[in-house]
């Protein structure tokens, strides 16, 4: 049986994970929905986001079928398989040293010094920008869904 700090552990971890993805997933998406137009017309390429007509595709939207997309999304299952091996591997490793979002050397930005208190503070930083992005990406779903509106039109600046 394992402590629960352990199995805490774990799920801080996993909650790492999954705000890495939806944090790089917040700025993809709506950047998706400007720049694919415009790079398919310069490279003379179908545009991934017209048969949806501007939206991102997406389960709810449409369009996952089209070119290139079933091999980007088995390829980002790949590499994200290979990253998740590699923290098992890490975490196998230092044992009751390890700490969660920890994929060894070539992933660490030494930022802070381990342990240290700048450390744990930007750790629980990028928790709560993790979840920030996990609600925005949940927006861009809910809103492209009921509305049939584009989120890159909704966003000011652009």
């Amino acid at each position: 049986m394992r402590s629960s700090a352990y199995v805490m552990r774990d799920y801080r971890d996993a909650e790492l994970k999954h705000g890495r993805f939806a944090m790089l997933a917040a700025v993809a998406w709506p950047l998706q929905e400007r720049l694919n137009p415009v790079l398919a017309a310069t490279f003379h390429i179908p545009t991934l986001v017209a048969e949806t007509g501007g939206l991102s595709p997406s389960v709810l939207n449409g369009g996952l079928e089209q070119g290139p997309i079933p091999s980007a999304v088995a390829t980002f299952f790949i590499l994200a398989s290979l990253i998740e091996a590699q923290g098992l591997r890490v975490k196998k490793a230092d044992g009751d040293a390890w700490l969660p979002g920890d994929y060894g050397k070539f992933f660490d930005a030494q930022i802070a010094e381990r342990g240290s208190q700048q450390f744990f503070s930007l750790q629980e930083g990028e928790i709560w920008n993790g979840r920030i992005a996990m609600i925005a990406i949940l927006a861009y779903v809910v809103q492209e869904a009921a509305t049939g509106y584009p989120t890159i039109n909704t966003i000011p600046f652009f």
